[in-house]
């Protein structure tokens, strides 16, 4: 698997592949220093605190609580909905729910919330965070309630 395949392209990156890869597989990882052991998502070529450059790839807690969440009425290409083929266009958009979950040890996770009504989410409702392919191919983090329970 290419990074390129990864919903948000990032064109020179140093953590790309792996990170692609276990996507693809399902798993979530992000980068832990291998000197002082702290753990970073999205995951990162060198550690911020104690400058080490030796990170290790490690899969983090996929359970959570959603913090924040917003929506986006116009959705950028990597998420598979066709804009109007009219620039100016009126054309009404579905909302696309975007949030952030903490999983733990004050890891953030944003994702999208699809198949979610807006007026359903709540800050501090249990979410999980999930690789996914689009329909183009190319991989995402979705964030779902917890579960798999849509709120109705």
């Amino acid at each position: 698997m290419e990074f390129k395949n990864f919903s948000l392209f990032i064109k020179h990156t140093k953590v790309g592949k792996t990170f692609a890869e276990a996507l693809e597989s399902g798993k979530v990882f992000g980068t832990q220093c291998e000197k002082c052991g702290r753990t970073f998502f999205p995951p990162r070529p060198e550690c911020p605190d104690c400058l080490e450059e030796e990170m290790a790839y490690v899969e983090i807690p996929t359970k959570g609580t959603l913090l924040t969440f917003t929506a986006i009425f116009v959705p950028p290409a990597h998420y598979g909905i066709s804009p109007p083929k009219m620039p100016f266009a009126r054309v009404t958009q579905t909302p696309c729910p975007v949030g952030v979950v903490e999983v733990g040890n004050g890891l953030r996770v944003m994702g999208w919330i699809p198949d979610v009504d807006l007026k359903d989410l709540k800050v501090g409702d249990p979410f999980e965070v999930e690789a996914r392919a689009l329909r183009n191919g190319q991989l995402t983090i979705v964030l779902k309630p917890a579960g798999g329970n849509v709120p109705k």
